[in-house]
């Protein structure tokens, strides 16, 4: 089994951080206090889960972070669901303060942020009492882990709501921030101003350097702790911070080594297609895995559920048995239309001409021969079909039944494109069967992202020739082929024609192979933002069904919930809200 994330003893800790002795008088030796608790180190590692936990809270992957947050952004959803405008908004790229999707994903950053330092202060708080050379080790891996897990909740702040990126050594001096250490027992200690951008990334890349430090060469074989950070995970994402902060002698140096260090290696692709879809958990491309299970006691909305609900939004639709499209879920979202000519698909749409109902009955049955033909000769990126579902063509299980997919539940335009998601949903299953607590391990690492990033080093430092066969490195896995040799389907320079129709992606196999390789991961906003491609992405994709996307160059950062603005009196509001 894994392990059950529970947090109580965490929140109760920190509620009595708060108190002073002359407000309490606790008598009882066998509660609960400062004085008692931690205690040992097995109490340090309790106090670690719950750091560990609260990335499943519901602002973040327990719930809001794709469906609701990057999927919104960077367009790869659009919404079937029309009942809540701030989410249309969202969509939009026109986010809101008053947007509570937004403010969720704030607070649980903070949390995490909240329960590392108090797992911290803790931490030198119990080291003067381990004596034993084992305890003094503990503390070392309890502390790796406490720091990757601080820099990893600041990264999601700084990436959503920094003012700018670094670009060209320019734009650190923005607004970045508050960079809190310690956990607040007064009102004004929480009144804490922005730092800038650069002093945030000083912040997460020290943070990096030090638990790389204190976990390197640590790996975790127990079946109940795979999913802790290892010395390459922690090397990985200090490589992945220089990226984002255009550091690229420090990138390259911290990416090669966990590229020809680590032991890490691509698998194939059959491991590949399934990998998030809760099969081939902690393979030999996984450098930070979030561990997750089928809860059937508590829904995944809630960080005290060992799942999480992310699957309830992105469900896939199928045909009922009316011919009908009937929703396994929530069924919220759907790939945006766009998306699936960028993989290269353009067999036409599965119904027949003149269709004015989603009838299985109306489908086109060339259009379904024709799909599977473009499947067996790879004609379209193979990556599309792990990505997303194909109605008329793929099947879902419900309640032990194989279903065609469907239509998209609620799109009244016949002629739209309306796939269904794919990664991170229950195969053999409907979310719904699994009390909306699906159990798939999200990859929030892995060595593919690694070598485009590394690519995308060797090409800022002048190595262009490396750069394209790690970029091939993943393209051929992608299509089956041997990763380290030569194959039909590499591209021949870094400005070869993709799958891709539009021209931010059809002559860049660097942004390409991000954004087809993580598709739906979550990666790709953060690109958009550094890249600074939000106008061309935009014109790219146009609308959502809600309404024209709006783009002006503050969209780049998302608002200050309006709860912070008017609870904190330093906090300054991003340009354009």
């Amino acid at each position: 089994m894994k392990p059950f994330l529970k947090i109580t003893l965490f929140i109760a800790l920190v509620s009595l951080a708060g108190c002073k002795e002359d407000f309490i008088d606790v008598t009882n030796p066998g509660a609960l206090s400062t004085n008692n608790y931690p205690n040992t180190t097995t109490d340090l590692e309790q106090l670690l889960t719950g750091v560990y936990g609260t990335q499943h809270s519901a602002g973040l992957y327990g719930h809001n972070i794709y469906g609701k947050g990057f999927y919104m952004w960077d367009h790869t959803a659009d919404l079937s669901w029309q009942g809540t405008p701030t989410w249309i908004q969202l969509a939009q790229n026109n986010s809101q303060p008053n947007d509570g999707f937004l403010s969720e994903t704030w607070r649980d950053s903070w949390k995490g942020v909240q329960r590392a330092n108090t797992l911290l202060i803790n931490i030198e708080k119990f080291r003067p009492k381990a004596t034993q050379e084992a305890d003094k080790k503990s503390l070392d891996l309890i502390k790796g882990q406490a720091l990757f897990l601080r820099s990893w909740y600041y990264q999601h702040l700084i990436t959503i709501w920094g003012e700018s990126f670094i670009i060209n050594n320019q734009g650190g001096d923005k607004m970045g921030v508050p960079i809190i250490t310690e956990a607040a027992t007064s009102l004004d200690q929480t009144q804490v101003p922005r730092a800038t951008v650069k002093e945030v990334w000083d912040f997460i890349i020290n943070d990096l350097k030090a638990a790389e430090t204190l976990l390197a060469g640590k790996t975790w074989p127990g079946a109940n702790e795979k999913h802790k950070i290892s010395g390459w995970g922690a090397k990985a994402a200090l490589g992945k911070a220089y990226v984002y902060t255009q550091d690229w002698n420090n990138a390259k140096t911290a990416l090669a080594d966990v590229v020809n260090n680590s032991g890490k290696s691509l698998v194939s692709f059959e491991v590949y297609k399934d990998m998030f879809n809760g099969k081939n958990e902690f393979n030999s491309e996984s450098l930070v895995e979030m561990n997750l299970n089928v809860d059937m006691t508590a829904r995944g909305n809630t960080e005290n559920s060992m799942g999480t609900s992310i699957g309830m939004v992105l469900a896939p639709t199928y045909v009922g048995d009316n011919n009908l499209p009937a929703a396994s879920a929530w069924s919220n979202v759907f790939p945006h239309a766009k998306n699936i000519a960028r993989f290269g698909f353009n067999e036409g749409h599965y119904f027949k001409a003149g269709t004015t109902q989603p009838l299985a009955t109306n489908v086109d049955p060339t259009y379904v021969t024709r799909s599977l033909q473009a499947r067996r000769n790879k004609t379209v990126d193979p990556r599309l079909w792990v990505s997303c579902w194909q109605p008329y063509v793929d099947s879902m299980v419900v309640s032990s039944r194989k279903r065609p997919l469907s239509h998209f539940l609620d799109i009244s335009e016949m002629d739209m494109e309306a796939w269904s998601f794919r990664k991170y949903l229950t195969i053999d299953a409907t979310e719904t069967e699994v009390n909306m607590a699906n159990g798939n391990n999200i990859l929030l690492l892995r060595l593919a992202d690694v070598y485009l990033l590394y690519a995308e080093t060797l090409i800022r430092t002048g190595d262009n020739a490396t750069a394209l066969e790690y970029i091939n490195k993943v393209k051929r896995r992608a299509y089956g082929y041997p990763v380290n040799g030569a194959s039909p389907v590499d591209y021949k320079s870094l400005t070869d024609a993709t799958k891709a129709p539009d021209p931010v992606l059809k002559n860049d196999p660097l942004k390409y192979e991000r954004w087809a390789e993580l598709f739906g991961e979550g990666h790709w906003w953060i690109d958009v933002r550094r890249w600074q491609i939000g106008p061309q992405e935009a014109a790219y994709y146009q609308r959502v069904r809600g309404g024209a996307i709006q783009w002006e160059d503050t969209d780049y950062a998302q608002p200050i919930p309006i709860d912070e603005i008017n609870s904190n009196v330093s906090m300054k509001q991003n340009s354009g809200y």
